[in-house]
């Protein structure tokens, strides 16, 4: 197995705190309006918004998720390498964090920033409402993506026996919290995942700052027989 600088550890580490620092300051600067708000909501954080902080938000929680996918494969290379249930673990945590990236550049992004535009540019307050909530309903599904991701980090930790505790068992917790957000955004509760992955994805970046790899055990040398000629 091949050891992995430490150097990348600590790389890898700084952008997955910087992900964690960067998304709420963006998602304050939008203030996009949520499902519950109605036509209200887009009236008032839309069509009387400043589109200018609005759209500087939305680059900077861009930014935070153009950080994420080199953390994100950095993570399914230094996990998941000693074992085939931890390695395909890891692989699949790749495979929907990726996803949960794509579909959030693809969908989310896009339908909030052309509703806000929109409507201050004469699209009817329906229709914005309508786009609106299509960037809603794409975060409430990609919840499972991320919540795959998280236990496909959890479980190849666990599987390599490296930082077991809060990558592996509270990232199973974590990865749970996510799956059960998406049902329980039917009674508006579905940001608590959200928040326990920030939780987890910060621990993640500290642990990976941290990290050493453990020194290699020497092999203990024969003695040598001293013979008589």
């Amino acid at each position: 197995m091949t050891t992995i600088p430490r150097r990348l550890w600590q790389i890898a580490g700084t952008l997955a705190i910087a992900h964690v620092v960067l998304i709420p300051i963006g998602i304050a600067l939008q203030g996009s309006p949520l499902l519950s708000d109605g036509r209200a909501g887009i009236v008032e954080s839309y069509v009387n918004g400043d589109l200018t902080r609005t759209f500087t938000g939305g680059i900077l929680e861009g930014f935070a998720f153009l950080l994420l996918i080199p953390a994100l494969v950095f993570l399914a290379r230094a996990f998941g390498r000693r074992t085939q249930a931890g390695g395909w673990a890891a692989q699949t945590g790749l495979m929907c964090g990726l996803a949960y990236v794509a579909v959030t550049f693809a969908v989310g992004f896009p339908a909030g920033a052309a509703a806000m535009y929109g409507a201050q540019h004469g699209l009817d307050v329906d229709a914005a409402f309508a786009l609106n909530n299509m960037r809603i309903f794409c975060y409430f599904l990609s919840l499972m993506l991320i919540g795959g991701n998280v236990i496909g980090i959890a479980v190849s930790a666990l599987a390599d026996g490296v930082h077991r505790r809060w990558i592996g068992g509270f990232g199973l917790v974590t990865g749970a919290a996510l799956l059960a957000s998406t049902p329980l955004a039917g009674i508006g509760q579905q940001d608590w995942g959200g928040l326990l992955h920030l939780v987890w994805f910060l621990g993640v970046g500290v642990l990976l700052l941290r990290h050493r790899e453990p020194a290699p055990a020497e092999s203990p040398r024969e003695p040598v027989a001293i013979g008589h000629s």
